[in-house]
Parts: C-alpha cells; sequence; structure tokens
C-alpha cells in the first residue's frame, strides 16, 4: 500500500496554571504519537475521554500547533511550512468535528457554508462552487434544495451530513473525522457509518477516525491504534486487534463492549479509578496505577511501543516488551 502520511513523535503540551513558585505546569496532552496512513484505509484512535486523541488530530492538521515531531504528508514536513505552503496543503487534509451543531456557523446558508472553502483555496468561480455544492448535498444524501437553508432548519444528522459535505467540498485526499457519530441518535449513526464507507470505496477517500466506541471502529477501520494518557499503547489490524489483545488497557476496553444476546455472558474486566492528569503522568508505565496486573518494573521504567509479532505494536512490561 501507498504511504501518503507519517506521524513522528508528534507532541503536544499545553501551559496550565497551578504550579508551585509562579513556575506553570505542563500538561502532556500528546507525547510521542507516531504512527503511518496508508492510502485508501481507515485508521481508528481510541481510547477513553482525556487520552489525546482528538488534540493529536488537531495537532497534525495544525490547526492547534504541536509542540514537538513532524508530519510528513507526500514527502513534505508540514509542521515546517507556512503561508501560502500551508494553504496549498491544507485543502488535502481537512477535519470533520465533532459536534455538528458547534460545527456551522448559524449566520451562514448550507450553501455558503460548502463554497466558503472553495472560494478561499481559489478551486472555483462562484457559480462553478455553488454547481459543486449541489452536487456534494446529493453525494451525502441530502437534496440540493437545501442549498439556501439556515443550520437550525435541519436535525442533528442533516447538520452531520452537512459538516460532511464541507470537508469534502475541496476533495481531500485524507479526512480527520473526530467522533462522528457520538453525538447522533443510533438510527442515523448507521446512515452516517454508510455513508463513510460510500464515500470511501466511489472516491477512494483515507480516514482517521477519532472515536471511543470500539464497536464503530470495529466496522470502519482496517487498522486501529489505542490511545492512553497521550501515547499509543497498541497499533495493529482490527481483526488481530480483537483476536489478540495484549496491553491490559485494549482488553479492558474489549471486555466492556456490549453484546446483543442477553444469554452471552462476558468476563469484565473493571478498571479502578479514573485516567490520570495529563499534568501528574505516572512515572514508569502510564497506566500502572489502574493495572491489576502490574509488577514492580511497571514503576521503575517507560515501555517502549515494539513489535510484538506480526506487526502488532504494543508498550507494555507484563507482555515481555523491552523499557525505553
Amino acid at each position: 500500500m501507498e504511504k501518503i502520511l507519517e506521524v513522528k513523535g508528534l507532541q503536544k503540551h499545553f501551559r496550565v496554571k497551578g504550579g508551585t513558585l509562579g513556575r506553570p505546569l505542563m500538561a502532556r496532552a500528546v507525547d510521542e504519537v507516531s504512527f503511518d496512513l496508508y492510502k485508501g484505509e481507515t485508521l481508528g484512535l481510541v481510547g477513553e475521554s482525556g487520552s489525546g486523541k482528538s488534540t493529536a488530530g488537531r495537532a497534525l492538521l495544525r490547526l492547534i500547533e504541536p509542540t514537538a515531531g513532524s508530519v510528513v504528508y507526500r514527502g513534505v514536513d508540514i509542521t515546517t511550512l507556512r503561508g501560502e505552503r500551508l494553504r496549498a496543503v491544507r485543502k488535502n487534509l481537512q477535519m470533520m468535528f465533532q459536534d455538528p451543531y458547534a460545527a456551522l456557523n448559524p449566520r451562514m446558508t448550507v450553501g455558503e457554508a460548502i463554497t466558503e472553502p472553495l472560494l478561499t483555496h481559489r478551486m472555483a468561480s462562484p457559480r462553478e462552487a455553488a454547481d459543486r455544492a449541489c452536487r456534494i448535498l446529493e453525494d451525502v444524501g441530502l437534496s440540493a434544495e437545501y442549498y439556501y437553508r439556515y443550520p437550525h432548519e435541519f436535525s442533528g444528522g442533516q447538520k452531520q451530513r452537512i459538516s460532511m459535505a464541507r470537508s469534502l467540498a475541496v476533495s481531500p485526499e485524507i479526512l480527520v473525522a473526530d467522533e462522528p457519530v457520538s453525538a447522533l441518535d443510533v438510527s442515523i449513526q448507521a446512515q452516517i457509518i454508510n455513508l463513510f464507507k460510500d464515500l470511501q470505496a466511489e472516491h477512494g477517500m483515507t480516514y482517521l477516525l477519532i472515536a471511543h466506541d470500539l464497536s464503530v471502529v470495529r466496522y470502519l477501520s482496517d487498522r486501529i491504534a489505542v490511545m492512553y494518557l497521550g501515547e499509543i499503547v497498541e497499533l495493529c489490524s482490527k481483526e488481530e486487534l480483537f483476536a489478540n489483545p495484549l496491553h491490559p488497557y485494549t482488553q479492558a476496553l474489549i471486555s466492556a463492549i456490549p453484546i446483543p444476546d442477553p444469554t452471552t455472558k462476558r468476563d469484565r474486566i473493571i478498571l479502578e479509578g479514573d485516567i490520570p492528569s495529563p499534568t501528574a503522568v505516572p512515572f514508569g508505565c502510564r497506566f500502572n496505577t489502574r493495572c491489576t496486573g502490574c509488577k514492580p518494573e511497571c514503576h521503575e521504567g517507560h515501555p517502549a511501543l515494539v513489535d510484538a509479532g506480526g506487526g502488532h505494536l504494543v508498550r507494555c512490561h507484563t507482555c515481555g516488551m523491552e523499557v525505553a
């Protein structure tokens, strides 16, 4: 497969109030995240709220500036670009935001929202942009008659389709979808999920799917990366992840997936406590405060993300991995 995006050592740290002696605290929201994206695939990025998924997605697109690391798109490190060179690349890397209610400007019609990126990137004249907007609305299952309507006239599912239409207006190669169905009813979720599949089959799109619902990620993704407290702890194909989860955190997440059969019971792995604050990252393995199989070495050294065999990457001492 053709590699089109390579993320290496991506970091995003925030200064927050609350330090001693006037020293600011650093919240390590994203820390040394690395992965590749291949043309036409869907990479799922999963984890609890606070694990750094959304921040990683925004940082790699430079919607927020990364603290460190590189994001190489087709041989060009976009973290070094400025001005027109950055603008030229950004049309190929688009984001679909989590909240369809907040993502749309209430003062802009649907047509204005969709044509704006086309006009901003000088990809079409106003007339051509309007024609393209009408075609894209139909591609996402909406009528071109909605062109002159405002966001408040639509349901949540329709707004999410409009958000997708706006993201697709400039024909991006990569779409970062941040929790695209979490705010929607179950019946509407199915429509949006199938729309993702259809558009990928038709246009060969590449997705980075950020979500906490493993059932959705399992259906849409080719590979899955599991994040915990700012770093990737496991990365492999979806088949391998569900058949042979190695990291204790991944095992707990999978055990929490509901089974649509009341006669079938699953042994739940209950994690105690909440995910630690990114301003107070545990020493050693970051999962050691909640792991039931924690060993002394888990408090002594930070485990590296290494290949456990067949391209199955995992970051864990109890799996026999090395220490960084």
